[in-house]
């Protein structure tokens, strides 16, 4: 921890390192902070063109408030800057001028010969004349002095970071600067990892909270740095400008989240209820940052919203950490002072925002380290409740076994009874499988499908219809809640009852199929669109490079074919993969494919896999019966086609359903 705090240390001090002041650039200066020389005219209105702030040079002032950079704080208005630069004759003449702020929504610079460049974070990238997070002007300066002419807005607080550097200087700070950022991420990266690792093995949603706090908090500072704007969505100048408070309302919710489950405050108690007033005020800041892309104006109000709920969030999580402290809960301690410095951090975040304390570097990144040190705290408290609950599981485990020995030592007493009976049991039984094995198999899945498919909805509708009835009892009006589940359940029934009867009742159907010519390219569109129900979380590809031709069939039997195939693929692929359906043509004959991302199908289960009731030997966690693909079969023969299936163990499957194309 040690070490990480001595990191951080001299990433203040690189962040905050002040500049030499010059009224006249050297050959010996590197970096310099005009702000001494620079003059300023408020503008409210934001209607005053180039030639008349020009023409009054007069009202122009030196900044007179704190800290070594212009900082406005929150306002509407807009404001020139007048900035007289010059160069002794022996100082080379190409310089840059950097602001290292990335929320001003219009920046329009004005160079002495004329040459105007308008950017700004609402304007597009390419507006910016060097390729930069932040807005980097080149300069040509000459011995005379030369007014340069800035003017800025900003929905954010106006903050003008001025610096004129050597470009060598420059590249130099910035390759340092980016070293230390991409390591205060790669720390992120690690804790975000950490609770995710923590949260998958043993399911506690705390951790979860922790690395959405953290990813959250990084998206932030990813904007906030301009890395965003640089790497991500350049151009989505909407979405930049609301990134930073969208991002950071999110961080602020899911760490009142997390405090909240943390410290386990009783809920009616005030300090919770003002938590959670708190976090749904940040939920609110969320949306009315998503507003703000349909109502302009609405970010200013919602940045100020921000910064004060963020101040207040912080007095009561550390009030109601140090009564977690009181009563000796697990890692509270370490979660109190990591809150502590992260209050401490936005309070000066929020102070210099609105003007109260000076602008430097090291009040611009406050709330960035501060950040850092305060999840890799809430790291060590998260790691104390770990071990607590490592202990308590250890003493629960030997209870455990001692109980286990027990019942294992009674049981040791009718052990050699019982493998008698097995055995016996086991040869009558081998007896009678080796007479009945056909049709025990197929009683055996039959009876698999009852007992695993039928019985989990109806015990879904039994219980939802028992708390249906406590809530009753309790005055709870849940009513939609429990019928959406008991209809999902009895849907999920009139499904498989469909299936079943369809599979039997289909030799009559396929006997009188109802032919006509069918567009096979717009029939698959068409169906997509139908069933995209089946297809909601996956990502679906389609693939048909040729005009197909159309072929003669019965579209009611066709539909239950590609209904069948897509809900297979859907069942059998991860969350999130792709399933691919795509047109064929060789020799007469037109296919359509549906290709998943499954687990595959062994060698030794693909011929068996089409006939009724055959579940292949890695569909065990898979809910079916085992008759769609038997059904797909049956109605592709009776239109006198063919069913092909193309798979490898490990890599997915392409079924292709092969008819013969109308001459």
């Amino acid at each position: 921890m040690s070490v990480f705090i001595k990191l951080l240390m001299v990433y203040a001090l690189l962040l905050s390192g002040l500049s030499t002041s010059a009224a006249t650039l050297t050959t010996t200066v590197l970096k310099f902070n005009p702000l001494a020389d620079t003059t300023f005219l408020e503008d409210p209105a934001g209607q005053l063109t180039f030639e008349q702030v020009r023409a009054a040079d007069a009202q122009f002032k030196h900044w007179a408030g704190p800290g070594k950079l212009l900082n406005f704080g929150f306002t509407t208005s807009a404001y020139w800057i007048k900035l007289p630069l010059a160069r002794e004759a022996d100082a080379p003449q190409d310089w840059l001028l950097e602001i290292d702020y990335t929320k001003l929504q219009d920046l329009d610079f004005y160079a002495p010969d004329g040459t105007v460049v308008q950017t700004g974070s609402a304007r597009a990238f390419l507006s910016r004349p060097v390729f930069d997070r932040f807005f980097i002007f080149p300069l040509k300066l000459t011995p005379q002095t030369q007014p340069y002419y800035l003017r800025v807005t900003s929905s954010y607080a106006l903050t003008v970071p001025l610096t004129v550097w050597s470009p060598n200087a420059y590249q130099a700070s910035q390759q340092r600067f980016h070293a230390l950022q991409f390591m205060y991420y790669g720390v992120l990266a690690v804790l975000a990892i950490y609770g995710l690792v923590i949260f998958l093995s043993i399911g506690d949603g705390l951790f979860a909270i922790y690395s959405a706090y953290i990813i959250s908090a990084a998206l932030g500072m990813f904007a906030s740095n301009g890395y965003g704007r640089l790497f991500v969505w350049n151009d989505f100048i909407k979405f930049d400008e609301i990134s930073q408070s969208l991002f950071l309302s999110l961080t602020a919710f899911f760490a009142v989240m997390f405090a909240r489950r943390l410290v386990r405050l009783d809920s009616r108690s005030w300090l919770d209820r003002s938590l959670s007033l708190s976090q749904w005020m940040f939920a609110l800041a969320f949306l009315l940052s998503l507003g703000h892309l349909v109502y302009p104006h609405l970010l200013f109000l919602t940045n100020q919203m921000l910064m004060l709920n963020s101040m207040l969030m912080g007095l009561l999580v550390t009030l109601v950490g140090y009564k977690a402290y009181r009563l000796d809960r697990s890692g509270i301690r370490y979660f109190l002072l990591g809150w502590v410095v992260l209050w401490l951090g936005v309070c000066g975040a929020a102070l210099r925002a609105f003007g109260l304390i000076p602008t430097n570097g090291l009040t611009s990144y406050l709330v960035q380290i501060t950040t850092a040190v305060e999840m890799l705290l809430v790291a060590l408290a998260l790691g104390e409740i770990l071990r607590q609950k490592h202990l308590t599981h250890v003493a629960t485990q030997a209870l455990a076994l001692e109980a286990n020995q027990a019942l294992l030592d009674q049981s040791k007493a009718s052990e050699e009874k019982l493998t008698r009976m097995v055995q016996e049991r086991t040869k009558q039984l081998e007896l009678s499988w080796l007479e009945e094995r056909n049709l025990r198999e197929q009683y055996v899945r039959i009876g698999s499908m009852i007992s695993h498919e039928f019985r989990t909805p109806l015990s879904i509708i039994y219980s939802q219809a028992m708390l249906m009835r406590k809530e009753y009892a309790n005055g709870l009006d849940e009513v939609v809640k429990r019928l959406s589940a008991i209809e999902g359940a009895s849907l999920r029934l009139k499904s498989m009852f469909d299936k079943w009867l369809h599979s039997d009742a289909l030799n009559e159907t396929l006997a009188r199929l109802v032919l006509g010519p069918l567009d096979l390219e717009a029939w698959v569109q068409q169906q997509l669109q139908v069933q995209q129900h089946l297809l909601t979380r996956h990502n679906v590809h389609v693939n048909m490079p040729l005009q197909a031709p159309k072929v003669l069939a019965d579209k009611y039997q066709l539909e239950l074919v590609l209904s069948n195939l897509l809900d297979n693929a859907a069942k059998y692929s991860p969350v999130g993969s792709t399933i691919t359906v795509g047109l064929q043509e060789r020799s007469g004959l037109v296919g359509v494919s549906v290709t998943d991302q499954g687990p595959g199908i062994s060698l030794m289960d693909q011929d068996k896999i089409f006939r009724e009731f055959f579940r292949g030997s890695v569909d065990s966690q898979v809910r079916g019966m085992g008759l769609g693909l038997s059904i797909v079969q049956r109605i592709v023969q009776a239109h006198e086609g063919h069913v092909e299936l193309v798979s490898t163990l490990g890599a997915g499957a392409t079924f292709i359903i092969w008819l013969p194309c109308v001459s």
